[in-house]
């Protein structure tokens, strides 16, 4: 089976999924560790994008700017 790759904005609602989880106090201790892993791996994730994304519109900005 192939695996998904997930994107930012697929990364971002499932924090916000997580957040939501975790504020309604009906995890329990298990699986609320489970999902600061989760969330921790997808944190690390949007900023690995945002700043590759954010080298690539640099890279740009100095092209034009030549």
């Amino acid at each position: 089976m192939k695996k998904k790759t997930l994107n930012y904005e697929e990364a971002i609602q499932r924090l916000e999924q997580i957040t939501a989880d975790m504020e309604s106090g009906k995890m329990s201790i298990d699986e609320l560790a489970e999902r600061l892993k989760e969330a921790q791996n997808l944190i690390a994730f949007c900023k690995e994008k945002l700043t590759a994304t954010d080298e690539e519109i640099q890279q740009m900005l100095k092209a034009v700017e030549k």
